[in-house]
Parts: structure tokens; sequence; C-alpha cells
């Protein structure tokens, strides 16, 4: 019910498509009570009506004329006899006879009537143009039902159509809606979602779990709907024809029930298990895919494959337990037990006339009866049937609605004066986890446009101390501390509008398809003129000089049409584009050429004015015009100062320092 209500905030703003599929469903079930109807009329009245008794009229009275004389169903005459179908043939019985079992000998017919009376009647066969003669009076109403029956048949196709489309006009919308948001959810996600979850496991429940929402709309609409007016309708047929034997049915529903419960019992565990592998091999196909280079490399190709066999074969067993929980105790027996039931009507039914519950059982009635209660064994079936969707449906819904219902963080924003870029981190004490923490009692102060640098061995905590700035995470209770920019706790202000005015450019950088101006522009109305202009002002004229299109050139999945300094000259205009109060760069020139890191440097100096920036530098000659360095060993800092002077100190910087000098002149 609660996946329910969630999915209904999307069905409710297709109000009107829906109104128009209910009516469609309606009408559709209510020409399925109509039409068994009209063929029990065209059997019972008209086909086998030739069997009810005729009266011998006058001659202005007659309808048939029959050796001579005249015959009418419609006025009473002094003189009754009888047409009696017998094995394909008709015969004419001259006085009102029985109706019952019949024998034929000769021209004599014996009919033994329900009640066992027993009596023998001459009889002539009728010849095929006395036969048409007493069908004549049936050939315009014939005519009419059969007409009726064709526009009832018409009828259904056209209303049948409208609700398949408005159906799936339904289903479209809310599956774009529901993608629309998930996406929506997943920026506002925190960061540590996506530390526990695949991308390619998010990915899937984006692209196929969401349509468990559409399945799961369409399976309602089949079972509570369709399959309820299904109901409804068969029932009303049913007791139009008898109600005792209408009554006698519903002592199936009991069965059902203790039936239907101990199936989705079992079928529940299966169902979640089955989606749960599925997003497990979207995930792995997405890592495989992702690393394929590396695995190419290390000759992995074994081991992989044994792997993503094994999750393969669990879904396949499961896949089967499923299948044959719905063949052995499914909607597959289901359907056995209808046409084990419809044998039954037919054998009662069918051997001959029978008297029940006071009115006379006829070829209509067995048709219609079979029909409407064939029509009421047809939904325990589709729910038997769609039940297993349904599980899977609601799975899937529920795993989708854990992204879009989610926890998320604040979305709001308000614009705000640009930062003067004072930063100041006030005894910071941080864990990813208790029990560990990554920073230790951090005392920083930054003022407005200085260019610190960011120092330390891997582990130190420098992306750590930079990720509580950029608040891709948030200080828990479980830490210690308060940043702050200029004297403002920064957990004041929304992210977004934080992060209107802090910016990042990261080791590897995150191209995107498109141009490269599309990459850089990122959102902001800046012209291709002053795109091109920062571009060049950055240093990265050598890269617009060699491609054709300039800042137009597309850029392949990844950027892989680029390099690595490429990509992180894009990065960097990307930032100043945006033009941010404070700047992070992220071991930007880590994976970087000499060429491009000297290019880079003069960027720096004229991107710095106006502008607080720190660097995470791998590479010390980076930093060494910096105002300030810190060095963080283990979640502490260790040293802060110019250049020159933790030179001078002779600490960690200096043994870092001298170290890469050291292996750059065994490589020079």
């Amino acid at each position: 019910m609660k996946t329910m209500k969630k999915v209904w905030r999307y069905i409710a703003k297709y109000k009107k498509l829906l109104t128009i599929t209910l009516l469609a469903m309606l009408i559709v079930q209510a020409l399925g009570l109509i039409a068994p109807l009209i063929v029990k009329s065209i059997l019972d009245d008209y086909l086998v009506g030739i069997e009810r008794p005729w009266s011998e009229v006058g001659e202005t009275q007659a309808e048939v004329i029959y050796d001579g004389r005249y015959f009418s169903q419609s006025d009473e005459g002094s003189h009754q006899v009888s047409i009696v179908i017998y094995q394909g043939k008709y015969y004419f019985i001259d006085q009102l006879a029985l109706t019952g079992n019949k024998t034929l000998d000769g021209l004599e017919m014996t009919i033994t009537s329900q009640e066992g009376v027993t009596e023998t009647y001459a009889v002539i066969q009728l010849s095929p143009s006395e036969i048409r003669a007493f069908y004549e009076p049936f050939v315009e109403p014939l005519v009419i039902l059969i007409i009726l029956l064709a526009v009832r048949f018409f009828l259904q196709i056209l209303f049948t159509y409208i609700q398949r489309i408005s159906t799936a006009m339904i289903n479209v919308n809310i599956v774009r809606d529901a993608r629309r948001d998930a996406v929506r959810a997943l920026q506002k996600m925190p960061m540590t979602y996506f530390e526990t979850e695949p991308a390619g496991k998010i990915a899937n429940r984006i692209i196929s779990d969401v349509g468990g929402m559409m399945n799961l709309f369409s399976t309602i609409m089949n079972l509570l709907v369709n399959a309820s007016l299904a109901v409804i309708f068969a029932y009303i047929g049913m007791f139009y024809l008898d109600s005792t034997l209408a009554l006698l049915t519903f002592i199936i529903f009991p069965l059902v029930y203790v039936w239907l419960k101990f199936f989705i019992k079992k079928l529940n565990k299966i169902a979640v298990k089955v989606n749960e592998l599925a997003s497990l091999i979207t995930a792995q196909l997405n890592e495989i895919i992702n690393g394929i280079g590396i695995l190419q490399i290390f000759n992995y190709r074994k081991q992989t494959e044994e792997k993503f066999e094994s999750i393969s074969e669990e879904f396949m067993s499961e896949r089967m337990k499923e299948n044959f929980l719905h063949l052995s105790i499914g909607w597959n027996l289901i359907r056995l037990i209808g046409a084990l039931v419809t044998s039954v009507i037919v054998l009662y039914f069918g051997n001959g006339y029978l008297t029940i519950s006071g009115f006379v059982v006829t070829a209509g009635i067995i048709y219609a009866y079979n029909d409407y209660l064939t029509r009421l064994i047809e939904p325990v079936g589709t729910l038997f049937r769609e039940i297993g969707n349904l599980e899977h449906a609601m799975v899937k819904t529920e795993r989708i609605f854990k992204i879009i219902d989610g926890d998320q963080e604040d979305g709001s924003f308000e614009e705000i004066p640009r930062f003067k870029g004072h930063i100041t981190f006030e005894n910071i004490w941080f864990s990813y986890s208790e029990g560990n923490p990554v920073l230790k009692g951090i005392d920083l102060d930054i003022k407005p446009g200085e260019l610190i640098g960011l120092v330390g061995h891997t582990g130190s905590g420098k992306s750590s101390l930079m990720n509580l700035l950029m608040r891709f995470y948030d200080l828990k209770s479980i830490d210690m501390g308060t940043i702050k920019v200029d004297d403002i706790d920064i957990s004041t202000y929304s992210k977004r509008t934080y992060r209107a005015h802090v910016g990042i450019v990261l080791q590897d950088p995150a191209m995107f398809k498109g141009s490269i101006a599309d990459n850089i522009r990122f959102g902001q109305d800046v012209s291709d003129e002053t795109i091109e202009r920062i571009v060049r002002d950055i240093g990265g004229s050598k890269l617009l000089d060699k491609l054709e299109h300039g800042i137009n050139t597309q850029i392949t999945r990844g950027g892989g049409n680029l390099s690595v300094g490429e990509k992180q000259i894009i990065s960097f205009a990307r930032a100043v584009v945006h033009d941010p109060a404070i700047l992070v760069m992220d071991e930007a020139t880590a994976n970087i050429d000499t060429e491009t890191e000297t290019m880079l440097q003069n960027a720096l100096e004229k991107v710095r004015k106006n502008r607080t920036m720190i660097v995470i530098a791998h590479r010390l000659s980076t930093i060494k015009n910096a105002d300030k360095i810190v060095v963080l060993e283990s979640g502490i800092k260790v040293e802060e100062g110019k250049h020159k002077e933790l030179l001078a100190k002779n600490g960690v910087y200096a043994n870092i320092y001298r170290s890469q000098i050291k292996v750059q002149a065994e490589t020079g």
C-alpha cells in the first residue's frame, strides 16, 4: 500500500487519462456481458427456437405455410404442433410433443421427459425448402442480432484500443517523470551513497527498475480494475441466468485466497533475489566494460568470465524456480482447472434437456453460463499469472524510490554576495567511519586572495580536508570543529548556495559528451568568444590551434580523444568561467607533462587574482611560489610556512622536496 501511494503521486498528474482508461475498461466489460446474451438469444430464440410450439391459425395470422396449413408462434390457435431437431435433421409432429431425450425408430420418435414421462409420436422429416419456410420468420431478427454482435465486436476493439493507448500514455509519462526525479535526486545524494552503491547498479535502477512502476500500474489495472470488473459483470450475467448456480461458485474464493497466499509467499522470496541478481549482473558488466583495457593487459579473461558466469548461473537458477512455481501451482494450473470446469458444464448440461431450478436448460443457456464462468475463472488465472509481475514490479518500484525518496541534501538556492574568501578550519576532527579519524585537530587560517599549497604523503588527509571544504561531506555528530568562510559557518548555507562561489579542478577531470565549449560553459551563459579567450589566457592556444573546429570540437565518451593535459586545460577553463571566489586544485598537475605543468603554473598567476586558491600538490614545484604551504601527516598538520621557510626547517616538507629533486635528477 505504501508503494502504491508513492506511485499514485505520479499517476495523479494524469487523472484525465486515467478516467479515460477506467471508462474504456468499464465499457469493454459491459460489452463482454452483452455478447453471451446475444448469442444465447440467437441459439435459443431463433436457431433452436423453431422447436417452440407452433399453433395452427388462420391465413391472416400465419407466419408459415406448410402442407396447405397455416402456423404461427406469435398467435395461439386451437391446435398445436412441434418441430423437433434430432441428429441434425428436422421432424414435424402433428401435436404438441414433450421435451427431453429422443430416440428415432423409422418414422416414430420416442421422447422421455426429465420427469420420466415417455411418449411416442409419428414424425415427418422436413425437406430443406420446408425447413427454410419455418425459419423465415426468424431471418429478420437474426440479422439484427448478428449486426448487434458485429457492432459489439467492433466497439470492443475500439474501446480496448482506447484503453491500451491511454494506459500506455500514462505508463510512458510516469516512467519519464520518475527517471527525471531519480536523476534530480542523484545530484542531491550524499557522497556516502555513491561509495556503497556500484555505478552499474545505480544505472540499472534508473534504466530498468523504473520500469517496475510501469509494470506495477499495468498489473494493478489488470488485477484490481479489469479483473474486478470482469468478475462483477460475470456474476451479473450468472445471476441473471440462475442465482442458485451463481451462489455456488462463491465457494472457490476462500480456496483461491489460501492458495494465493501460499503462492505469493513462495514467489516474493524469489522475486527479491531475481531483481537483486539482475542489478549485480548490470554492475558486473559495467565494471568489465570500464576496466576492459586492464583486463586485457593482465590476461584476466578466464577469471572475469568465471565470476560473471557464477552470477549468471545463480540468476538463471532463481528464474527457473520462478517458472517452475508458475507452472506447478500458478496460472498454468488455473488454466487446467478452467478447462476442466468447461468440460464438466458441457458434459452435465449437454446431455439432453434438463430442468434445473424450475427452468429448462437450453443450448443458449449452456453457452452463456459457460462463457460467464470462463470470465470468472479468467481473472483468477490473470491473478496468478500477473502476481509474479506484481511482485517484481513492487520490488523494482521500491528500489527506484530508494533513490527518489532517499536521503538528499538541501537543494534550495538563494543569491548571496560573492565570498571574500577568508577560510578558517577550527579544530577539525573528521571520520568516514566511527573510531577511525582521518583528520585530527586541524587548525588553519587562509586569508582572502591567498594561494595555499597542501602537501602530504598518500593518506595524510589532504583530499579529506578539501572534501569538507567543498561539502562533499559534512561534519557529523561524531566529529568536531567548525569550517567558516568569511567568519560564517559553511553549514549555514544550502549546498547549492554555497557551491555557487566555490570551484574545483580534479586530478582526473570529468569530461561529458558534447563540444569543448559545452564542457567549459557547463550551464553558464557565456559566449563562445569569451570561452576561447579564457582558454587562450590560461595557455590553451596550442590545443585550440591544432583542432580544426576549435572549441566546437566534439569530445568522445570520457574525453578519449584528448590527452590528460588537454582535459586538464578544459577543466581549468571550466572553473575560471564559473569565476569562483574559492578555487581548489586537487592534484591537478599530478598526471601531466612538464610543459603543461609550466603552462598551468603561469595560468595560476593569472587566475588567482581576486580569488582564494588551495592547491593539493603532488609536484612541489607547482606550489613553490605559494603564500603558504601546509604539510599534513596522518591527519595532523605538522608544518606550515613558505617554501624556503619549510626547507630551512629540514622537516617533512624538506624530505619530500629533496626526494623529488633526486628522482628528477636521476631520470633527467
